[in-house]
């Protein structure tokens, strides 16, 4: 096995499927390594066998190219002389281009590489769940998979008790909260009747001649 794709897929698989792809991918003698060998040998043969009709055809086909290219060049050539600057522009969008072409390839091979993985795992974890089926029987993994979904059920349920009790002491205290906020409303409601009162007397009554107030 490749010491560099064994550093490079170990951060990123469990140890059951690196397991199996290092036994049917990477390692020496592996399926996928006889097969790749298999074909680069017949793609060299195939190469070998049609080169000899393809050789006038590439040599006719290079002659027109460099035909049709050499009024180009000129062209590019006496305009680079002539104006600098404009070579300078398009020689910079070119680049430029060239960059973004490059950043997209990268993007899809990120994808890519990333749609490989996660279809690799799925499907590793297929076969190794059809694999501990196999090995332990229908009856065990049917007592397997209901003791998974039970404990799956029982840390769910633990889950939402939580959550209700959180949010019922939530409510609790925004219930208190809006009391609070109630009852001092009504002590200043009450203070400021009992104040009105107090100034409603006051304007009524009127002053006695003997010193005190009457009030009519």
């Amino acid at each position: 096995m490749d010491s560099a794709a064994y550093a490079f897929v170990q951060g990123y698989l469990p140890s059951p499927v690196l397991t199996l792809v290092d036994e049917y991918a990477l390692r020496d003698g592996a399926p996928l390594q006889l097969w790749f060998r298999v074909l680069s040998d017949q793609a060299t043969r195939t190469a070998d066998a049609v080169s000899p009709y393809t050789a006038p055809l590439t040599a006719r086909a290079t002659a027109s190219f460099a035909t049709m290219a050499s009024p180009v060049l000129d062209r590019i050539a006496s305009a680079a002389y002539n104006a600098p600057d404009i070579v300078v522009l398009l020689l910079v969008v070119v680049l430029l281009v060239l960059l973004l072409q490059v950043l997209s390839l990268v993007r899809r091979l990120v994808a890519w590489w990333t749609r490989m993985l996660f279809r690799l795992i799925f499907w590793s974890g297929v076969v190794l769940v059809i694999a501990a089926m196999w090995q332990r029987g229908l009856a065990q993994s049917a007592q397997d998979a209901a003791a998974i979904v039970g404990r799956l059920y029982g840390y769910a349920s633990f889950v939402g008790d939580i959550w209700r009790a959180e949010y019922e002491k939530y409510q609790q205290q925004q219930v208190q909260a809006q009391a609070a906020n109630g009852g001092a409303g009504l002590g200043r409601s009450a203070a400021a009747a009992a104040a009105a009162a107090a100034a409603s007397a006051a304007s009524t009554g009127r002053a006695h001649p003997m010193g005190g107030f009457r009030i009519y």
